[in-house]
């Protein structure tokens, strides 16, 4: 059974990744279908209907789907997630709390309705850095809960490295397998095998071998199987490109001959990043079998170099007085003052209206135009960018209109 649905991505922050739980198959899908309808600016937790049909990807809804709904139901709502942290002096922080503030089922309506708990909103909502994405369809393709975490595990660590080493104790204790499988010929039977077969193909494909001491295996070492590059190239791309490209599964390959475009000046910063966003909105729409594959043939061929170049035309620009007088054209004219006088009334507003710099600042954050927001200025200065009065000048209205 083919599923034609989009394939969406979803993120996780990776102290989430690397907390304590467990979830049978429909509890784990059930999970990720409410993970993928999680927006970017989201700043509350929506209420999630999901069809249970999302639940069976590769069967029919049959006459057990009551009994076997329910049980995930009042499993998924009872699970607990702990999460051990560490601050920068060492000390640590263990926290346990519900995942889910409701999840329900009534027998016939072909829904679950859900929410999360509002204690894991860090971990999955307005994340900034330390997080981790993924595809949606192929994490809904795993039969094993194992596969699902031992997944997200590796591609949390994938970043700038094909070899993995995890230690066995705190990978069994993240997957809530530290009463369980003592044998380790067990542990690899039941949760190894299992996810290297399932992995197998995704872009985290791996082999392994264990670490002993004396006869006692303590560690697990996961070669990705992903083109590797011996010498990287010292070259730093835009802030948050490399890491946007480590998520979508781009090759160590790849990304050395990106990198290498990018040092030729091949690449422009505004390019890449409009390639980028361009496939994140995509994915949103329909289905792509390979993110990381169509980004990768649009930066090297200049794919998308037609609709970036209408995009950049079509972008509002605030004119500064020429150092020359030049004569526009009446209407120009009164376009540009048009705009002076909005820019004028909304900074007056906004002076006015101080409560609304953070809706502000979210709002202009987003988009294809969002990467122009330094976050190292001022609310104040970002709000003079050029790039960024259109974007201002929106959410003003939009909050204005509301008094």
């Amino acid at each position: 059974m083919t599923d034609s649905r989009p394939d969406r991505i979803v993120a996780q922050h990776n102290d989430l990744i690397k907390a304590q739980y467990d979830m049978s198959l429909l509890e784990m899908r059930l999970f990720v279908a409410m993970l993928a309808r999680i927006n970017r600016g989201d700043s509350e937790f929506s209420i999630c209907r999901i069809p249970v049909s999302e639940l069976y990807p590769d069967s029919e809804v049959g006459g057990k789907t009551y009994s076997q709904v329910k049980k995930a139901v009042m499993r998924l709502v009872s699970r607990s997630i702990t999460i051990e942290t560490k601050d920068a002096r060492g000390v640590r922080e263990v926290v346990s709390n519900p995942l889910m503030a409701t999840c329900r089922y009534k027998e016939g309506t072909g829904f679950v309705i859900a929410q999360f708990n509002n204690f894991v909103k860090p971990y999955l909502l307005e994340l900034k850095g330390d997080f981790t994405r993924a595809q949606e369809l192929t994490l809904i393709g795993f039969r094993s809960f194992y596969s699902f975490r031992v997944y997200w595990l590796l591609k949390l660590s994938a970043y700038n490295k094909d070899i993995i080493v995890m230690e066995l104790t705190p990978m069994k204790q993240m997957l809530n397998l530290v009463d369980r499988y003592a044998n380790f010929a067990d542990f690899k039977r039941f949760v190894l095998d299992v996810a290297q077969q399932e992995i197998a193909s995704t872009d985290m494909a791996f082999e392994y071998t264990t670490k002993k001491e004396g006869r006692q295996v303590v560690g697990v070492q996961f070669n990705l199987l992903r083109p590797a590059v011996i010498v990287q190239e010292d070259t730093e791309l835009p802030d948050g490109v490399q890491q946007r490209l480590n998520e979508i599964g781009m090759s160590l390959q790849s990304l050395q001959e990106i990198k290498s475009f990018y040092n030729q000046g091949k690449l422009a910063d505004d390019y890449l990043r409009f390639v980028l966003e361009y496939y994140d909105q995509t994915q949103q729409k329909g289905r792509i079998r390979s993110l990381a594959g169509v980004v990768y043939k649009a930066l090297m061929t200049d794919l998308l170099r037609r609709e970036f170049e209408v995009w950049k035309a079509q972008q509002p620009v605030y004119k500064a007085p020429a150092s020359k007088p030049v004569e526009p054209s009446e209407a120009d004219q009164r376009a540009l003052e048009e705009t002076e006088r909005h820019f004028k009334q909304a900074l007056e507003t906004l002076i006015q209206h101080p409560e609304w710099a953070t809706q502000v600042e979210t709002h202009m954050q987003k988009g294809l135009l969002g990467h122009f927001y330094r976050k190292d200025r001022s609310l104040a200065e970002n709000i003079k960018n050029p790039s960024l009065i259109g974007p201002f000048l929106e959410i003003m209205e939009k909050l204005s209109s509301g008094l």
